[in-house]
């Protein structure tokens, strides 16, 4: 049996390198390399980064040039040339406002121009970075209500989320698989509902599914088993057969806590009866679209 941390989905993307990150931010290879020698010997001269970085000096030179139009490096004696950081929070804090700007100035451009009918679609979210992304959003964009199914493990690293969420006032209901939701229990307007009354799997196994409904405008089902996928939509019909499975998963927990003994006694422990009676012969676990597995 996996461990919780086994189960629990990667929510931080692998530590890049220096040159790498720097690389995602716009520097060619060689200002990256150069800029990171920088970093653990200054002042440097341009052969000494060369040698650092391993790089050929004459590229060294361009890198150099660009790094100090950029505002990245300052030369600090002229003979030989010696180079050191600029004060690299201060830089770095500068090319975060500009993105920021410019991101901003492109969704502001795009909501002017791009009349998709996202309600006429479904996303396909393939990856932990990409379902992780589009979950995070859900949860912070929320300004109602949100709901989600799913075992305690899947649920927990989106507590702190969920926390904030609560704060702005959210209705925050969670429907868990297992009993160790004491630090899901944090706020008032955060309801932790045992699946059925006493957080068991019942029927098919869902201990690898995440499902996901916010504000009655869109609704998210994510699958851990094997490769990490999601499905995402914001059709109304869709999100309302969602949200309607969900509040009856809450009705059922009530009834199960108020009545557990009369229920078992009349269609017997985890509802066999009624399960052996309507589920279809052959059901397996469910599946997100392009699953190869049976569908449930």
């Amino acid at each position: 049996m996996r461990s919780k941390a086994d189960k629990a989905p990667v929510i931080r993307r692998a530590a890049l390198s220096l040159p790498a990150t720097l690389r995602e931010l716009g520097f060619t290879d060689y200002e990256a390399k150069a800029y990171a020698a920088l970093s653990t010997k200054q002042p440097a001269t341009a052969y000494e980064i060369a040698k650092v970085a391993g790089l050929p000096r004459a590229n060294v030179y361009a890198a150099l040039r660009n790094l100090e139009g950029r505002g990245a490096i300052q030369p600090v004696t002229e003979n030989p040339v010696r180079y050191v950081l600029v004060n690299p929070e201060q830089f770095f804090r500068r090319i975060q406002r500009a993105t920021t700007g410019l991101c901003d100035g492109v969704v502001s451009t795009l909501k002017r121009t791009v009349k998709a009918d996202e309600s006429a679609y479904v996303w396909i979210y393939r990856g932990e970075d990409e379902v992780h992304a589009k979950l995070t959003g859900m949860i912070e964009d929320a300004r109602e209500h949100l709901w989600l199914k799913g075992p305690v493990d899947l649920i927990e690293p989106y507590a702190g989320l969920l926390f904030d969420a609560a704060r702005r006032d959210v209705s925050v209901r969670l429907i868990v698989f297992g009993r160790e939701v004491q630090g899901l229990r944090a706020h008032t307007r955060i309801q932790v509902v045992p699946h059925e009354g006493d957080g068991e799997p019942h029927g098919p196994p869902s201990d690898q599914m995440l499902t996901v409904a916010s504000d009655s405008t869109g609704m998210l089902i994510a699958s851990y088993a094997g490769k990490v996928k999601a499905s995402y939509a914001r059709d109304a019909s869709i999100v309302y057969v969602i949200e309607t499975l969900l509040l009856h998963e809450i009705y059922l927990a009530e009834i199960h806590q108020a009545f557990g003994k009369q229920v078992d006694a009349r269609f017997g422990r985890k509802l066999e009866k009624l399960r052996g009676k309507y589920r279809p012969r052959g059901r397996g676990r469910p599946v997100i679209a392009g699953d190869d597995q049976d569908m449930a």
